[in-house]
């Protein structure tokens, strides 16, 4: 105002979005109660009544959507912006590699085979060392045998046992160390070989599972106009929309 006194109601708050639409929907939601109370609709005037009803619920829902985007537009804007800026340092999607992860894969693809024919060399003396530690159990085992009352023999057969046992714990450190410190972890993936059998297979082992697939297969094709399925009956429904 011109001569500088402040509005009435200047020290009102500012509109609150979210609590107008909050008390809308209770409103509405109390109003829902009342009309649905267990009777089934029984004229035209009701029928019009839930049907504006709905309207209105389905209005509702969509102004609070609006309202929840707008105060989420800030916190996504910003999100945005953060991942856009380290997105070419370490994302990692099929659309975008940073460099991070670019340079990580380069290395990586480089060092495979070294790794491998390394763990192979390693794996190669595991296996001759637990040979050599079972041939030498063999040994021990025909001298134990084979010396009954001999005392010098069964001394003998003793220390063969003990060399075997040494034998042993050397294959199987060497066998240890043939599958760590690598560089190398072992990704194990199923490859299908026969459709069937798997499918007979995980009836038996998991039948949720496989009726909760085969419906959803059953559910695509019926959307898409099929309406005779093998081993499904496909029924109509008329749903209010």
């Amino acid at each position: 105002m011109a001569d500088g006194t402040a509005p009435i109601g200047h020290n009102n708050p500012p509109p609150d979005p979210f609590g107008a639409i909050k008390a809308h929907i209770s409103d509405l939601y109390q109003e829902a109660k009342g009309f649905l109370d267990g009777e089934p609709i029984a004229t035209a005037g009701q029928a019009d009544a839930v049907a504006s009803l709905l309207d209105q619920i389905r209005q509702a829902e969509k102004t609070a959507d609006e309202i929840r985007k707008e105060e989420n537009r800030p916190f996504d804007e910003g999100k945005a912006a953060v991942q856009a800026k380290f997105a070419p340092l370490i994302s990692d999607t099929k659309a975008v590699k940073g460099l991070t992860v670019l340079a990580a894969e380069a290395c990586k693809a480089a060092l495979a085979p070294w790794r491998q024919e390394q763990e192979r060399i390693k794996r190669e003396a595991a296996d001759k060392a637990r040979r050599y530690a079972e041939e030498i159990a063999a040994r021990a085992a025909e001298a134990y045998r084979a010396a009954r009352d001999d005392l010098a023999a069964q001394e003998q057969a003793e220390a063969a046992i003990r060399a075997a046992d040494a034998a042993a714990k050397e294959a199987n450190k060497a066998e240890k160390s043939a599958t760590t410190g690598t560089g190398l972890r072992s990704y194990w993936a199923p490859k299908l070989v026969d459709g069937a059998e798997a499918a007979r297979h995980y009836w038996k082992t998991d039948r949720a599972a496989c009726e909760e697939f085969f419906l959803s297969l059953a559910h695509r094709d019926a959307r898409n106009g099929y309406r005779t399925i093998p081993g499904f009956e496909v029924i109509e429904e008329r749903r209010a929309v």
